[in-house]
């Protein structure tokens, strides 16, 4: 009994924390103008947490310098967003993190999430620009964005980071080894889906593909074959302004380390900034 009163004034003391701390962020959301800089809108994986992109958000801070401040925006289950953390009129390409509660639903799902996450922020900072970094399925969720939810009436996603996206699914069968090609072994539905779709997006977005290969033998990250994270050349390459690809090699490059590894934080800070 003693145990369960316990627990339940610890959850009754963090309710309390969060619902003023909440609170607080929220009157001061209605002062908070960013239509003058660009904040970075990050995308966990399957199965990521609000973890997934802190140490890369602190690095880049504190390596590059040109980004101040970030807040989490948790999706819950039922759709409802909860900002953690606080920005201010001074914030400077300030980094929000989108984060799943259900942190394994379908693409869609996501996509949809990240649209309501979007228009959010659109009206509570004024948020016109922002670049995108988007980690293994994270960058399927933007890409599902920008191709089907995102409109006129929408910010503009300037520059798009996708880091070990499985655009042509994991089987090794569907993709070969190998980084020079004109076409990927055999399309899936999914690649051919975001192939036919690609006329949707915006002409002027810039997009960046970043691949593991843990072998340098041009295999894998250890999950994502390299060439389905490269077949997002098919995408973008023809539909938008910039694209550009680079494969991250070593023990380092393994699937969910590249958003823990210094090489990449530089490839994405040279790009982004």
């Amino acid at each position: 009994m003693w145990r369960k009163l316990v627990l339940f004034g610890g959850c009754l003391l963090v309710a309390v924390a969060l619902f003023g701390s909440i609170k607080a962020y929220s009157a001061k959301v209605k002062d908070i103008d960013l239509s003058d800089t660009t904040p970075i809108v990050l995308v966990h994986g399957t199965h990521g947490t609000a973890n997934s992109f802190n140490g890369m958000i602190s690095r880049m801070t504190a390596t590059y310098g040109k980004s101040t401040d970030k807040v989490i925006v948790l999706v819950k289950k039922d759709g409802t967003l909860e900002y953690q953390g606080t920005l201010s009129a001074k914030s400077k390409n300030p980094f929000i993190q989108i984060v799943f509660e259900n942190n394994d639903a379908p693409i869609a799902q996501e996509a949809e999430w990240v649209d309501a996450v979007i228009k959010d922020i659109q009206k509570k900072y004024h948020v016109t620009q922002y670049n995108a970094i988007g980690h293994s399925n994270g960058g399927l969720a933007l890409t599902t964005y920008a191709e089907e939810l995102e409109d006129d009436s929408s910010p503009t996603m300037e520059k798009l980071v996708v880091i070990g996206t499985p655009f042509n699914d994991l089987d090794s069968d569907d993709n070969a080894a190998t980084t020079d090609f004109v076409d990927v072994t055999n399309r899936t539905a999914e690649l051919q889906k975001y192939i036919a779709d690609s006329s949707n997006l915006d002409a002027n977005l810039k997009v960046l593909s970043i691949a593991g290969d843990l072998e340098s033998d041009s295999v894998s990250d250890g999950v994502v074959p390299v060439q389905s994270a490269l077949a997002s050349r098919l995408i973008f390459d023809s539909a938008v302004a910039e694209y550009s690809e680079q494969v991250v090699t070593g023990s380092n490059a393994q699937h969910s380390d590249l958003h823990e590894n210094t090489t990449v934080d530089a490839i994405v800070a040279a790009f982004i900034y």
